[in-house]
């Protein structure tokens, strides 16, 4: 009955919630989700429940839960605040003991969650109804109505329950703001924060630690711990045993989880208890049910997608993974596997997956089998989190062989900086740099003993047992010794422990075990005696230009290593994945070993890149052995990054092998219903075929005009700088300074969005026309906007400059705009802004470029389905950053070069060079000048007849009829039938056919 109630009716009931119905339908439809989807009796239903006080009534109760009705929340929401804590603090007058009252509000098509936190209303949760998955509702509203056993754990499940926007998120995150005013300043809370925080810099490249995002990290790492827990059927009775790995350590699992940063909330009042009842939430799942990498999910689910992507952190989907696995391991019993980035543990995962089908299918022992799977599926990642993460993934990947395990069952995830970025020389071996925040000398460990696992743990013992007994550093630089450690790696330990022990007397103690384990693992499994058959994953895609000034250094120093820096113009497109190719396949690969690596689709063709593909990176040689395009296939990182317009590919390579790059790839097509498809799914979707592998996109332009145009300046935020007249009183503006208000427009990306524009009188000169991409059309000028242009005499002005200068308007205009900068722009870790306004406004000398005025001009877009050029006779327009332009020497090159660009056959010859986004190539940038065009030359036959047909082609194109009301894109149709009906766009093409032969 449940089940076809779920199937038949269900889908209706959310479509009618989506509506927003009126009040008495939308508590029939509430009522009916209550009683079929939550087993509630109508006994227990209470409607229009009056409050002891009779200050006001709640529509609907149940239990411990009120229900308030609305007609429309997107107007109503002030209201509920104001009632709602009311109607809590009524409601839990009554409610059993341990029972947290909670309130919802809806007016069918959303749902806030709220609850009273020491008298004041906290909101924990919201929900926006999709009637394409109405099933997600219920999904929702379970950890809050009926905490129900036996749930599957599929991704979306696990993100409700979880996620940013679910109940248990938003009660557990007001409880840590509360701890860690409490004990954030704690010494050893810092230290675990300052440590936290190094990493983040070593993972992302620049600052990006933020005590929010601390709160979150925290939350994430005691539900992934508790979920190992239940995996196993354990009780979590002592928080402190589960959260340091005891719990776990008991059962005979060791390196599943560990003490480490986030077990703070134990030092404060109320921490035992947040910890419990987060443990409580996973109580509804089937954890050794699941299929795919769900833990994925649920940290997606929690990261901002905007932020995740400025962090470069692109999660593989578990149908890419599995297929990369099937590729990469083709013996899954005798190979051994290292995901050197390996995030969640999605990689893992699947190699797990295979390696367990493998040895079932051979016959071996469960028991076998599991201890093989922990000698042969290793992972490491230095961000703190992924590691928790990817450590409960390893074992939920076992399923139902957990309790096959050994005696001692060791998971090999671990904590590490697989780039090896604090090792350095020392003497004639290496050492390894351990950072101690805030300002301390760092540790300092001998890479050589690191490389021995029992000497070294052995050496862990020692520091461990001398800070203890706060023995003398000699007593255990002698022990150490005699476990072993040659002499000078002993001495140098004796003054490391020194420093331990200092560190202990000051309180910032109970973590260094965890830190230097942890590492330091990358340096044994570099050693030639550990290193991998297969190296896969999918590592960071994080651009030079975005890293640190500290950071750009470091990997340019690395890249010089391997043969794989390009300087000059190049140089800001360099990324961090290279050297994870170069350094991970000289470091852990094994000779004549497997690379097989997700990356940016660039690494199949840009110039940036050809070192790698070429494969001699000095230190080690990787001969690139195959491809896969997956720049037609959507979605596969798309809105869940932050960014739909992403190409990806597969590499494969091959260590110390001789070989050219291959002639084909394969290419997958096809759009899939959901980014977290399933297998079956993605093999119902995708296409295979086998193409040629992608032209490479030369280093130097074939044209001479590349050199000649430059990409228009970033007038952004919009809302800023592109401006309407504004409403003005009886008198209206002043001629020379007239009021104008900034122009709110579908293009506004966040935080802007939420920005109110500038508004008041700027002076006429800084007021210019603006050439947009949706200005350009072939061979005519549609429409410009206006915009703000804080720009004289070649320099940019400020708020200050332009007040100095006694422009008024400007300056007040400039101030407001400043101070919304500076308050909604990405910040540096001490909180100030990354780049001031007139700094982003000017990036690259793209607007101060434009300040020497040319009378004539070629534009030409910089992205869309199809190109389009003009000219342009007016020296007032400034183009935006959607257009590329140069200054003409003749109105007749003027004419020559619109008439190239604005061909069917330019588009078709670099279409195959162009990054892909949801559905087609867009983006041409400077991409047509890798094609031979020619400099205009007068005595040439040929380039004058393109420069003749062009004029004819603009005066077909001025007499076209176009409506006010047409969008840009559907006057540039009307303008190219026009052409084509007059019949010199043929001509056009086949003039440039002759001009550029293939």
């Amino acid at each position: 009955m449940a089940s076809a109630w779920r199937r038949d009716r269900l889908p209706d009931i959310v479509r009618s919630m989506a509506s927003r119905p009126r009040h008495e339908a939308l508590r029939g439809l509430v009522t009916e989700l209550l009683r079929e989807g939550f087993g509630a009796a109508f006994s227990e239903l209470e409607h229009e429940r009056y409050l002891v006080d009779n200050s006001g009534r709640i529509d609907v109760a149940w239990g411990a839960t009120v229900i308030e009705l609305k007609s429309d929340l997107r107007r109503e929401e002030r209201d509920v605040v104001a009632r709602m804590p009311d109607y809590l603090a009524d409601m839990s007058h009554g409610s059993a003991a341990g029972r947290t009252t909670v309130g919802l509000a809806t007016d069918g098509a959303t749902l806030l969650a709220y609850t009273l936190d020491r008298g004041t209303l906290a909101s924990i949760g919201r929900y926006d109804v999709d009637v394409d998955h109405p099933e997600r509702l219920l999904s929702w509203l379970e950890p809050l109505l009926s905490p129900v056993p036996e749930v599957m754990p599929s991704p979306i499940a696990v993100a409700l329950a979880f996620g940013r926007y679910s109940l248990a998120f938003g009660r557990a995150h007001a409880e840590l703001q509360r701890l860690w005013s409490e004990v954030g300043d704690h010494p050893e809370v810092q230290l675990k924060r300052n440590l936290w925080d190094g990493l983040l810099r070593q993972v992302y490249g620049d600052d990006v630690g933020s005590d929010a995002l601390f709160l979150q990290h925290t939350y994430l790492t005691i539900l992934v711990k508790a979920i190992a827990a239940r995996v196993l059927d354990l009780e979590i009775g002592d928080p402190a045993e589960m959260l340091s790995g005891r719990l776990l350590a008991n059962e005979g699992i060791v390196g599943a989880v560990e003490a480490d940063f986030f077990d703070w909330p134990l030092l404060a009042a109320g921490g035992e208890e947040l910890v419990r009842s987060l443990a409580a939430e996973t109580i509804r799942f089937r954890l050794r049910d699941v299929e795919v990498d769900v833990l994925k999910s649920l940290y997606e689910s929690l990261i901002d997608p905007d932020e995740r992507h400025d962090l470069g952190e692109y999660y593989t989907p578990d149908w890419l993974a599995a297929r990369v696995v099937a590729a990469a391991i083709e013996r899954p019993l005798q190979q051994r596997v290292l995901d050197p980035s390996c995030g969640s543990g999605t990689f893992l995962f699947h190699a797990l997956r295979r390696l367990i089908v493998a040895g079932r299918e051979a016959g071996m022992p469960p028991a076998e089998i599991v201890a093989t799977c922990a000698d042969r599926v290793f992972g490491i990642d230095v961000h703190p989190v992924a590691v928790a993460l990817a450590r409960v993934t390893w074992l939920l990947a076992l399923g139902d062989l957990v309790q096959d395990r050994p005696a001692t069952l060791s998971v090999p995830v671990y904590m590490g900086d697989s780039m090896q970025w604090n090792l350095r020389p020392l003497g004639a071996s290496s050492e390894v740099l351990v950072d101690v925040p805030p300002n301390d000398p760092p540790l300092r460990i001998p890479a050589g003993l690191a490389s021995d696992l029992g000497l070294f743990e052995h050496a862990l013992e020692e520091l461990n047992r001398g800070l203890d007994t706060l023995a003398e550093p000699e007593a255990v630089r002698d022990a150490i010794a005699r476990a072993g450690a040659t002499a000078e790696d002993a001495a140098l330990l004796g003054r490391t422990f020194a420093q331990l022990k200092q560190l202990f007397l000051d309180g910032r103690n109970h973590i260094w075990t965890f830190v230097l384990r942890n590492l330091l693992r990358p340096v044994w499994l570099s050693h030639p005696d550990h290193r991998a058959d297969v190296l896969i994953g999918n590592p960071p895609w994080i651009v030079y230009r975005h890293l640190s000034a500290e950071m750009k250094e470091r990997l340019r120093e690395a890249l010089q290593s391997y043969a794989l820096w390009v300087g000059g113009p190049l140089a800001t497109h360099q990324d961090m994945f290279a050297l994870f190719w170069a350094r991970g396949a000289e470091r852990y690969l094994r000779e004549g070993g497997t690379l097989a690596l997700v990356l940016p689709y660039a690494a199949l063709n840009a110039p940036v890149f050809a070192g790698m593909r070429a494969g001699d990176l000095r230190q080690v040689r990787v001969a690139v052995t195959g491809g896969w395009g997956l720049e037609r296939v959507w979605p596969i990182f798309g809105a869940q990054s932050g960014s739909s317009t992403t190409s990806t590919c597969v590499l494969f390579g091959a260590r110390d092998r001789e070989g050219v790059l291959p002639i084909e790839f394969d290419r997958w097509v096809g759009m899939l219903r959901r980014r977290d498809a399933s297998e079956v799914e993605a093999a119902e979707a995708l296409q295979h075929i086998r193409a040629p592998w992608p032209r490479p996109r030369t280093l130097i332009a074939a044209s001479p005009y590349r050199k000649r145009f430059r990409q228009g300046a970033s007038l952004s935020p919009r809302r800023f700088f592109l401006v309407q007249t504004a409403a003005t009183g009886r008198l209206g503006s002043r001629r020379d300074a007239p009021r104008v208000r900034g122009r709110i427009g579908n293009l506004d990306k966040k935080p802007w969005t939420d920005v109110q524009p500038p508004e008041g009188p700027v002076e006429r000169q800084f007021l210019r026309r603006i050439a947009l991409g949706e200005s350009v059309a072939p061979y005519r000028i549609l429409d410009f906007v206006t915009g703000v242009v804080p720009m004289e005499g070649g320099a940019i002005l400020t708020a200050a400059s332009a007040d100095a200068h006694g422009h008024r308007g400007l300056a007040a205009w400039l101030r407001d705009a400043e101070g919304k900068w500076n308050e909604h722009c990405n910040k540096d870790a001490e909180g100030a802004p990354r780049v001031t306004l007139a700094q982003s406004l000017n990036h690259l000398q793209k607007l101060t470029a434009q300040a020497a005025r040319s009378p004539l001009r070629i534009l030409y877009t910089k992205a869309g389905t199809r190109l389009s050029a003009c000219w342009i006779e007016d020296d007032d327009v400034v183009a935006d950053t959607s257009v590329y332009w140069s200054a003409a020497n003749s109105i007749e090159e003027a004419r020559y070069v619109s008439a190239i660009l604005n061909t069917q056959l330019v588009l078709d010859r670099v279409k195959e060079l162009q990054p892909v986004g949801q559905r087609d190539p867009r983006h041409f940038d400077n991409l047509v000048w890798t094609l031979p065009i020619p400099e205009y030359d007068p005595a040439e036959v040929l380039h004058a007849d393109l420069a003749a047909a062009a004029l004819h082609a603009a005066d077909v194109a001025a007499r076209v009829d176009l409506p006010d009301a047409a969008h840009f894109t559907a006057k540039r149709r009307l303008i190219r039938q026009a052409l084509t009906e007059d019949g010199v766009a043929e001509t056009i093409e086949r003039l440039v056919d002759a001009l550029l032969p293939l």
